[in-house]
């Protein structure tokens, strides 16, 4: 093993993770090795300084926080008593004005778009017809069989090979 591999290894195990072969894999090699030693020794010198200051660090009084949120929010239910009323309206507003917009959009879309090609053909104002400039298929020795439906307007096309298919086995 080589310092390369040795520090992830020293990150793993501070964590706890490592198997009982890296970890006597690494052992052998710190043993060996001054700068992986130093390597872990300032590892643990650095956890060691973060834990100190996570202690340190003031927590606030949980209770105390809640009832002075719980007091403002009183508070600000008491000064807008009043706007309620208004308050209720104002969602209906905001969505219903952009709802209405939408659907008269949607409405003028629907309104000017020509019938689809099949209706028009149901109402015999127009013929539907397709048209292939140009099919490739895979099989060299297959042969693209293209067909319109008259019904849908689909062109549909498929490739269909005069040799029987090798088995494989």
């Amino acid at each position: 093993m080589n310092c390369r591999g040795a520090q992830p290894l020293l990150l793993a195990e501070r964590d706890g993770v490592l198997t009982p072969a890296q970890h006597a894999e690494l052992a052998s090699h710190v043993a060996a090795c001054a700068s992986c030693r130093q390597f872990r020794a300032d590892l643990a010198a650095a956890m060691d300084a973060v834990k100190a200051d996570a202690a340190a660090a003031p927590l606030p009084d949980i209770e105390a926080e809640w009832r002075a949120v719980q007091a403002k929010l009183d508070g600000a239910a008491a000064n807008t008593a009043p706007r309620a009323a208004k308050r209720r309206i104002a969602p209906v507003v905001w969505f219903g004005a952009p709802l209405a917009a939408a659907a008269a959009v949607a409405l003028a879309f629907l309104v000017n778009r020509s019938p689809t090609p099949s209706a028009a053909a149901l109402n015999g104002d127009t013929e539907v017809a397709a048209h292939a400039d140009y099919v490739e298929v895979a099989d060299p020795n297959a042969t693209p069989i293209i067909y319109t439906d008259k019904e849908s307007g689909w062109l549909v096309v498929w490739a269909e090979s005069a040799e029987p298919a090798h088995a494989s086995g």
